[in-house]
């Protein structure tokens, strides 16, 4: 394994793994962070496997991931705020 592969391993381990475990759990205000927790840390592990492997053009799996996850964050807020009322 090369060093980028095992720092992938360590982003998916310390960020996604319990990022998982916290959007499968709890109150739905929690559930959220722990989802983009998961996004954060899957979103650079993506992105350190592509640098590792030097394969540049597939750059754009992890930023689209990341472009994406932001209107989701909203509406899923969007959601949480019309239940509360």
């Amino acid at each position: 394994m090369s060093a980028g592969e095992i720092a992938a391993l360590v982003l998916l381990l310390g960020a996604f793994v319990p990022g998982m475990w916290m959007a499968s759990r709890g109150e739905p205000q929690h559930r959220l962070v722990g989802m983009e927790f998961a996004t954060i840390g899957a979103a650079m592990a993506l992105a350190v496997l592509v640098v590792a492997w030097q394969q540049t053009y597939a750059l754009n799996v992890p930023l689209i991931l990341v472009v994406v996850t932001l209107p989701g964050t909203l509406v899923y807020t969007r959601l949480l705020v019309s239940r509360k009322r």
